[in-house]
């Protein structure tokens, strides 16, 4: 029996040593989690209770306490050089404004505008080239709206829109580098028209601009009764609709057309669909234009500005593509 009894006591014993280290495991376990867990509190306790958020390359507070965050490729914006990295959409077609040269790259006064407002503003900006539908949008029967680009934060900010009414509503705007100039009714030339009766008619617009069917149908045309409206997606497009008779007249603000003025008619009386001039449109909640205006600020304090406005005449070809008519400063 004492032999038994030892057996049992040597198969018995190494259990409980087991167990016992098992339980001394478990506490250190239980005091290295408290610790960590003191940790990460003292961390949540040191940080603000409303979380700062970098909207586009300017800092904001959100004020509900739960943050934000922002899609698309302008989101987040990268730095270089300490300076913050804006993309700006271009377009084409708007005679000395945008153009594409002859070694098929698009330039213009925008271009030049870009470059100079962003050096002086210590920011690091590059266009990108996109359909202005992209920025500002037309359906025929419909109100204009924010393009798909713009507001999906392909990019931060549309250049060459004027302010209109409507737009104001959904976007914000820069200090207007160019004046707000007026719209006509153009013809084709030799046709015998009264600019005071677009009943009936065949009216060509361009797609996204300020002289929409809505802004069309505001003006005070003695006989503007049972009007079609076509779109084009270029002044370009629309010329040579006008030229085709694919419309009876087209609907633009005077720049669009400036190439083509002297194949067309142009209507005696002018019409107005923006309350302000040429400016930087971009999201509500972009801090682009303040840095643009910043920038725009400085180089007409130093004259830079309208020495741009005087080059740009003889660089882009004013008298093909028209005069560019800067703000006064």
């Amino acid at each position: 029996m004492q032999t038994g009894d030892a057996d049992v006591a040597r198969l018995v014993h190494p259990e409980q040593g087991q167990g016992s280290r098992v339980i001394i495991l478990v506490l250190g376990l239980c005091a290295l989690i408290s610790v960590i867990s003191v940790i990460l509190a003292a961390v949540a306790l040191s940080r603000p209770s409303v979380p700062n958020i970098t909207v586009n390359g300017g800092s904001r507070q959100d004020s509900s306490g739960t943050g934000t965050t922002s899609g698309g490729n302008a989101g987040n914006v990268p730095t270089t050089g300490g300076k913050s990295v804006w993309s700006v959409a271009v377009g084409h077609d708007f005679g000395i404004h945008e153009y594409i040269n002859t070694t098929g790259y698009v330039a213009g006064f925008h271009l030049d505008l870009i470059s100079a407002v962003c050096a002086a503003a210590s920011a690091n900006c590059y266009p990108i080239w996109e359909p202005y539908t992209n920025c500002w949008d037309s359906e025929v029967g419909q109100h204009s709206h924010g393009g798909q680009g713009l507001l999906d934060r392909w990019y931060d900010a549309c250049i060459g829109w004027s302010q209109t009414v409507t737009r104001l509503q959904i976007f914000s705007f820069s200090k207007p580098f160019a004046k707000n100039t007026p719209s006509y009714l153009y013809y084709k030339k030799g046709m015998t028209v009264n600019e005071n009766d677009i009943s009936n008619k065949v009216i060509g617009i361009i797609d996204g601009w300020s002289t929409d069917e809505k802004c069309l149908a505001r003006q005070t045309i003695t006989g503007s009764s049972n009007v079609t409206v076509k779109l084009a997606s270029t002044a370009t497009v629309l010329y040579n609709m006008i030229q085709n008779g694919q419309v009876d007249a087209g609907w633009a603000r005077v720049e669009a057309l400036t190439e083509f003025v002297n194949a067309l008619t142009q209507s005696s009386n002018a019409y107005y669909c923006s309350v302000a001039g040429i400016s930087v449109m971009t999201r509500k909640d972009s801090a682009f234009n303040a840095v643009w205006n910043m920038g725009f600020d400085k180089i007409v304090a130093s004259g830079k500005f309208k020495q741009l406005c005087t080059d740009a005449n003889s660089k882009h070809d004013a008298a093909k593509r028209g005069a560019l008519q800067c703000v006064n400063t």
